[in-house]
């Protein structure tokens, strides 16, 4: 018996992903790269030389958030990967961890439209009622991510 007809020598073949799940990890690990280039932005705007002293100020406050705002796209990539290719439990979670964020964006959305500004710590001195769509496309994005994910049979 050779070990090419010897069945413990078998690779184990791991199945593709659904449809669904393929869905749901391209949105994550989409909305972390936008996430990424969100930092770059921040890197490059910090580093310019000729802003006016009034965004001169926006530029500092933005860059100390460099770290902050790579790490949330490295956790969108390990949602996706999650999603992907995680085991049930790892996949629920991740599912139900996306569905937490897709409501709280949609929170975060209501309560622009209701006039309460939920980012009013981060603004100069104005509330502003800017981001209601981003955030509710955001909310959808999220959403029809956790659903995606989280539903359908069990494929493990």
């Amino acid at each position: 018996m050779t070990a090419r007809s010897s069945p413990s020598a078998a690779p184990s073949v791991r199945p593709q992903p659904s449809a669904r799940r393929l869905l749901a990890g391209a949105i994550i690990g989409s909305l972390g790269a936008i996430t990424f280039s969100v930092a770059v932005g921040a890197s490059v705007a910090s580093t310019r030389t000729t802003l006016p002293a009034s965004a001169a100020g926006d530029a500092r406050a933005l860059a100390s958030w460099i770290p902050a705002i790579v790490a949330v796209g490295v956790a969108h990539l390990v949602v996706a990967a999650a999603m992907l290719r995680g085991g049930v439990a790892v996949r629920v979670a991740a599912a139900a961890l996306t569905g937490i964020v897709a409501v709280a964006a949609a929170a975060g959305a209501a309560m622009l439209v209701a006039g309460v500004d939920p980012f009013g710590w981060s603004a100069a001195a104005h509330p502003s009622r800017a981001g209601i769509g981003i955030l509710g496309i955001a909310a959808t994005l999220y959403g029809v991510a956790a659903l995606a994910a989280g539903s359908g049979r069990a494929e493990d």
